[in-house]
């Protein structure tokens, strides 16, 4: 690389290739196998003494996840023929006839390995579910690049401006839903709604060979989560030998994982069909609910991080940081089930995640008292260190959902969104202290929520309130007693939540409940206490 500017420019490269091979036992004896190559070259450049450019670009290979036997079934509506749906009774939910595998398909040609041996593999019904698919159903995508650039320049010797930006992919490990081993015809699980505890498959009826399947999809898509990050910021060296650090970070988030139940009714559809078992209104005839993990979600985030750190000098070194941030997308909720399948405008919201305030500092002190330890008192007495941490963030943000289903869709999501009709946060009082709000014990208003009109899905917006923020403060006191040579014995007292500050819990976001919106409890915030005594040699 040529030199660039009015300084000699210095340039170091590096070239690298990296693969991994794994394989991954399941309980139903299904072996899963992985191939990821990943190839890399980066280069550091300075074209000036003050001015440092690091550059490169990856680029991975990550084929799916496949199964050594074709033993994993998935769900493709491309093979789902309307034609040949199956038959429901509307009364029992129960099939009369049709294909029971319809939209059911397995992986390459034919059985391999053991699984060749199995009864399943004499069945013509089972067999006739291979395709010619990939092996693990997904697309495998070739132009996963990613190129990332940085830059710092000096303006002087106290300050320093950086700024960086890349794209990132992550690689989509297995999990529940992607585990397509438990679907039919190798693990069947069936489908009941409206059951009786006493006898869920019905009255009069017996087994359960003729009722609908669940089952788990994976889409055939399924592009690498992807993430453009950028960041520009000032560091500057300032008196009292403190580092201050003040910087932008942002991402936006693409093809992020989140499922999605492809077969739920429409809203509405249960109170215009009614005495109609679900079984016989759904979309794909012969199943209940079909979760999809599919890379469809998106996000972005934005921050405003500052730190101010302090180098060990003169016994002290301290840091500081806070992070103002907000972080918002349409998928982070727990399993990432949307609500509404056919409309997923009204799961955009914050991040489950998503803490708006967060700062903490730490420290390590030397206690000034004895310093002088070529006398007995000093060796004694002198030499305790205390060091500690403390963190204070606001809470992360919750929904106020309903698991009945008042839309009239059918199980499978993971709630329903209540109507918002009010102001969430008049009259609360989320310090729980005096003033205008202290004859309240709410932390959220609860009469702005209301249960929305029957087959309708409610307006709340997703992770609309925070709960109760956080205090940790952690603290440790310790001194080494030399015994000559290298061996000497530590001694260490440390204190988690040393003032038993209580954080409190979540506030109840049942709307049936008489507690709705309040705060009844905390969280295991409780003081320990750890002391220990360590011998080096």
């Amino acid at each position: 690389m040529s030199a660039g500017g009015t300084g000699l420019g210095v340039a170091n490269a590096a070239l690298g290739l990296f693969t991994n091979y794994a394989e991954l036992g399941q309980r139903n004896y299904t072996q899963w196998r992985s191939l990821a190559t990943d190839l890399f070259v980066q280069d550091s450049w300075k074209p000036r003494n003050n001015v440092t450019i690091e550059g490169g670009v990856r680029w991975v290979y990550w084929p799916p996840w496949y199964s050594r036997t074709n033993n994993i079934a998935n769900f493709d509506p491309r093979f789902y023929n309307a034609a040949q749906a199956a038959v429901i009774n509307p009364t029992t939910g129960r099939l009369v006839s049709g294909p029971r595998y319809n939209g059911v398909v397995l992986p390459g040609d034919g059985f391999l390995g053991d699984a060749a041996s199995s009864p399943l593999a004499q069945d013509p019904a089972v067999l006739a579910l291979f395709r010619g698919e990939p092996r693990g159903f997904s697309d495998t995508h070739n132009n996963a690049f990613e190129p990332r650039v940085g830059m710092s320049y000096a303006l002087n010797p106290k300050t320093i401006f950086r700024t960086a930006g890349g794209i990132f992919h992550n690689r989509v490990t297995l999990n529940d839903s992607t585990l397509l081993g438990g679907n039919p015809p190798f693990q069947p699980q069936v489908t009941i709604d409206n059951g009786l505890i006493d006898n869920p498959a019905g009255a009069g009826t017996v087994g359960s060979a003729d009722l609908p399947f669940a089952i788990n999809g994976q889409d055939t898509v399924f592009k690498h989560p992807t993430s453009y990050m950028y960041s520009a910021g000032v560091q500057r060296e300032v008196p009292l030998g403190f580092v201050i650090d003040a910087t932008y970070v942002g991402r936006r988030g693409l093809y992020l994982q989140r499922e999605r139940n492809i077969n739920q009714l429409v809203a509405g559809t249960i109170q215009a069909n009614p005495g109609v078992n679900i079984a016989a209104l759904r979309p794909y005839k012969g199943y209940g609910a079909i979760r999809v993990s599919e890379n469809s979600g998106y996000s972005k985030y934005n921050s405003l991080q500052i730190s101010a750190d302090r180098r060990y000098s003169r016994g002290l070194k301290i840091g500081m940081a806070y992070t103002l941030s907000k972080s918002q997308d349409n998928g982070s909720d727990k399993r990432n089930v949307i609500w509404n399948t056919y409309d997923d405008t009204s799961y955009w919201g914050n991040s489950s995640f998503d803490r708006r305030h967060v700062f903490n500092i730490s420290y390590i002190y030397d206690l000034p008292f004895f310093t002088d330890t070529s006398r007995l008192a000093g060796k004694l007495l002198g030499g305790w260190q205390i060091s500690g941490a403390s963190f204070f963030r606001t809470g992360t943000p919750f929904s106020i959902t309903r698991t009945n289903d008042i839309a009239g869709v059918g199980e499978g999501s993971n709630g329903q969104p209540y109507d918002l009709v009010g102001d969430p946060l008049a009259n609360a009082n989320q310090q729980f202290s005096g003033g205008a709000a202290a004859d309240s014990n709410y932390w959220f208003n609860p009469a702005a929520f209301a249960a929305p009109a029957a087959g309708q899905f409610g307006n709340a917006p997703r992770n609309l309130i925070y709960n109760p923020g956080e205090q940790q403060w952690d603290i440790a006191l310790f001194k080494n007693f030399a015994l000559g040579g290298v061996r000497r014995i530590q001694f260490r007292a440390e204190i988690f939540n040393f003032p038993n500050h209580p954080n409190l819990s979540g506030p109840n976001t049942d709307p049936t409940s008489a507690d709705f919106g309040r705060s009844v409890g905390k969280n295991n915030s409780v003081r320990d206490i750890q002391l220990s005594l360590r011998f080096l040699f």
